[in-house]
C-alpha cells in the first residue's frame, strides 16, 4: 500500500478529517483507502467518510470502525452506444453543476453541528470551506472531451474556478516523467492554488506469487458497459477455455461470492489483500483504463491488456497515452478478441 512523505505540514496529531470520494466509479473509493490508512497511521487522525453505495462498501470493508455519512450522489448513467454515452454526459452537465451546489449546501448544513480540522475531497468540487483547510484530490487538471481542444480548454477554465476555491490540489501521480496521466495530470496551464503531487495511490501490495493464473479479468466502471465487457469475456472463454482464468466482477456489497465453471473462477468482489495476491499470480491482466486501475497495476509491472469504457473520453485518452509508450496493450471493446490475447502464451 502506498506510503506518503509529502502531506502538508499543518496536519497535526489527532486531527479530525472529513474524506469524501466521488461516486463515479470504484477507483475514487479505492484510492482513498491508502490515503486514509496513511493519515491514521501517521497522525492518528480521526476520519469520517462521506460516501454511499459501492464506494461506501469498499471503504467500509477496509475500515469497518470508521463513521460514515450519506452525501448527494451524481448518479451518472452510461449507454450501450458510445455516441449516446457522450451525448448523455454532455446533457448531464447542468445536473452535475447542480450536484456540486448540493454538495456545498450539504457541507454547510453538516458544519452547523459537526466540526472538522481538514476536508479531503476526491473530485467533489463542492466540498470546500473558506476557513477549514480543504484539499481536492484529482488527477484531472485537464478534462479530455469528445469535442476537441477548444472544448477541453473551456471545460478546464470552468474546472479551475472550482479547483481554485480549495487550499491545495493533490494529484495522485509522479511529479516528473514518466507520468501516469500525461496531459490529464500535467497540463500546460495549472491551477492558481498550490499543486502537490502525491505519487500513485494504490491499495495493492507487492507480494510473492503463490500460484499461477493464465488470465485475470478485473471489471469495473458503470453499467451497462461493465456487464457488456463481462459478457464478451465469458462467452469467448466458454467457446475455447484455457488453463485458468479468474474474473473479479467489481460488484462490492454483501458477502463475497465465488463460482467455478470451465476453468473459470468468478468473484463478485475481493478486498485489497486478496486482489494483491491475484495480481501477483496473474500472467496477464485484462482491465479497464480507469486511472485508479492504472495506478494499481503499472507500478507492479504487470502485462495488461486495457479496454477503455466506450464513450468515457478520459479512459480513451489514457489508454492511448500509455499504449504509445508501450506500457500497456490497448484493445477496444467492439474489437475484443480473447483468443488473440491468450494465443502468444498458449
Amino acid at each position: 500500500m502506498t506510503q506518503f512523505s509529502n502531506f502538508p505540514s499543518n496536519i497535526a496529531q489527532n486531527t479530525r478529517i472529513l474524506v469524501s470520494p466521488l461516486d463515479w466509479g470504484l477507483g475514487h473509493a479505492t484510492r482513498c483507502i491508502p490515503l486514509i490508512d496513511a493519515l491514521i497511521n501517521r497522525y492518528n487522525a480521526r476520519i469520517t467518510v462521506a460516501a454511499e453505495g459501492a464506494q461506501r462498501a469498499v471503504i467500509q470493508e477496509a475500515f469497518p470502525s470508521l463513521p460514515f455519512l450519506s452525501i448527494p450522489g451524481y448518479q451518472i448513467k452510461y449507454h450501450k452506444n458510445r455516441a449516446a454515452t457522450i451525448a448523455g454526459l454532455a446533457l448531464s452537465l447542468p445536473r452535475i453543476v447542480r450536484t456540486i451546489e448540493l454538495e456545498r449546501q450539504w457541507l454547510t448544513d453538516l458544519l452547523r453541528h459537526e466540526s472538522f480540522d481538514h476536508i479531503i475531497s476526491d473530485n467533489r468540487y463542492g466540498l470546500w470551506h473558506p476557513t477549514i483547510p480543504s484539499y481536492l484530490l484529482t488527477h484531472q487538471l485537464l478534462v479530455k472531451t469528445a469535442f476537441g481542444s477548444i472544448a477541453d480548454r473551456l471545460v478546464q477554465r470552468r474546472l479551475y474556478k472550482w479547483i481554485d476555491r480549495f487550499t491545495e490540489c493533490w494529484v495522485p501521480d509522479y511529479e516528473s516523467e514518466p507520468s501516469l496521466g500525461g496531459k490529464l495530470s500535467h497540463p500546460k496551464k495549472m491551477p492558481a492554488i498550490p499543486v502537490r503531487y502525491m505519487g500513485p495511490l494504490s491499495r495493492l501490495k507487492p507480494v510473492m506469487a503463490d500460484g499461477k493464473i493464465e488470465l485475470l479479468a478485473i471489471l469495473s466502471g458503470p453499467e451497462p458497459q461493465r456487464s457488456l465487457l463481462e459478457k464478451k469475456i465469458r462467452e469467448q472463454w466458454e467457446k475455447n477455455p484455457g488453463e485458468c482464468m479468474v474474473m473479479v466482477q467489481g460488484l462490492p456489497g454483501g458477502e463475497t461470492r465465488i463460482s467455478h465453471q470451465n476453468n473459470l473462477t468468478i468473484y463478485n468482489h475481493v478486498n485489497g489483500d486478496a486482489l494483491s495476491q491475484l495480481v501477483a499470480n496473474a500472467s496477464m491482466i485484462v482491465c479497464r483504463s480507469g486511472y485508479s486501475s492504472m495506478m494499481d497495476l503499472l507500478p507492479l509491472g504487470k502485462d495488461c491488456v486495457v479496454v477503455p469504457t466506450p464513450g468515457q473520453t478520459e479512459q480513451e485518452y489514457l489508454v492511448r497515452f500509455l499504449a504509445s509508450a508501450e506500457r500497456v496493450r490497448m484493445m477496444l471493446q467492439k474489437d475484443f478478441d480473447l483468443a488473440s490475447i491468450l494465443q502468444p502464451g498458449r
